[in-house]
């Protein structure tokens, strides 16, 4: 698990995805949404909502998750688990600690609306991170280090990538298998663990190109700045240093909080370590996406029979104008039957 204090370079070491080289064994179901679209180019979405268990693609993240701290579950049988977690999470989670038989322990910002069955599980507690968004989850996090010592943190910000990855080679393999070489992906801000897993993978195997999209102006960094590595160093650096900001001001859009997001302004802490040590983000674009166009791209969604999440629709609002030009796209499907 992660230790309190974990240096930057074992952080970089976590999150090097390119020597993650185990394979996912269960399938990986793909799509092709072309015809829902009408573009000249292929849109696959890797099918997140067939993930085992949930049917949530945080499913895979957390199966990865509770194997790599195996050890540490044997050692100490009365331990809870614990993670930050945003609202994907707490189902996938609470699944497969059911599986191990452990309790659970969720960080969770102020701002998440939870599942109402939630108030059910008598198997679970709730900490919620008082103060803004991830100012807030942040703090509560350091604190639950300092004062708790009966959990096993599972640390999904560190490790899902590498979960991911796992997934992202078997995406890799049946993309081959279909005689497909994708041009990019897609997706969407707060899915660090898809964006540095299986876009990683992709990146490496095909050279294709990352697009990450966002929802409101302000956070979008110039493709120059993003492929600057002295610069990107810079950026990491200072938003880091933002989260020492005792009352921050940032607002929280219409459109994110439709979407439960934990990020308002500033990105993981410990993807920001990475980036301020490397100068690389992974990332090759960064879109604005309207909520208007999402609406109207779930329509066209849910007209052909597929009930995919809201945030699925941002991703494939610029899937659809990367394909319109004869690019082969990729992209995932997030959550099960959310609006």
């Amino acid at each position: 698990m992660l230790k309190a204090g974990m240096s930057t370079a074992e952080l970089v070491k976590a999150l090097d995805v390119s020597s993650e080289i185990g394979v996912y064994g269960g399938p990986v179901e793909l799509t092709n949404v072309k015809d829902v679209f009408g573009t000249s180019g292929d849109i696959w979405m890797v099918l997140g909502n067939l993930a085992p268990l949930v049917g949530n693609a945080k499913s895979w993240v957390y199966e990865y998750l509770f194997e790599r701290v195996k050890e540490e579950l044997d050692a100490h049988p009365g331990y809870v688990v614990s993670d930050g977690v945003g609202t994907s999470s707490v189902e996938a989670m609470h699944t497969h600690a059911q599986l191990h038989g452990r309790r659970c322990r969720f960080i969770i910002a102020d701002e998440f609306e939870l599942p109402p069955h939630t108030a059910s599980w008598s198997d679970s507690e709730f900490v919620r991170a008082h103060g803004l968004a991830e100012w807030g989850y942040v703090r509560q996090m350091a604190k639950e280090r300092r004062t708790r010592t009966d959990a096993i943190y599972l640390d999904q910000a560190v490790w899902g990538p590498r979960g991911m990855a796992r997934v992202g080679h078997r995406v890799v393999r049946n993309l081959e298998k279909l005689g497909v070489r994708p041009d990019a992906s897609v997706f969407v801000a707060a899915s660090a663990s898809s964006l540095w897993g299986i876009g990683k993978i992709l990146k490496d195997r095909f050279s294709s190109e990352t697009t990450l999209v966002i929802k409101y102006q302000n956070n979008i960094i110039p493709d120059d700045i993003l492929k600057d590595e002295a610069k990107m160093k810079v950026l990491a650096r200072d938003m880091l240093k933002k989260y020492t900001m005792r009352n921050p001001s940032a607002s929280t859009p219409e459109v994110d909080r439709k979407l439960f997001p934990l990020h308002v302004a500033l990105a993981s802490v410990p993807v920001l370590r990475v980036v301020a040590h490397t100068g690389k983000p992974w990332v090759d674009h960064m879109a604005q996406v309207e909520l208007e166009d999402a609406l109207r791209v779930q329509a066209l969604l849910r007209a052909a029979g597929y009930n995919w999440t809201l945030t699925t629709a941002f991703a494939l609002v610029q899937a659809i104008q990367l394909a319109q030009s004869g690019k082969n796209i990729v992209a995932m499907v997030y959550g099960k039957g959310k609006d």
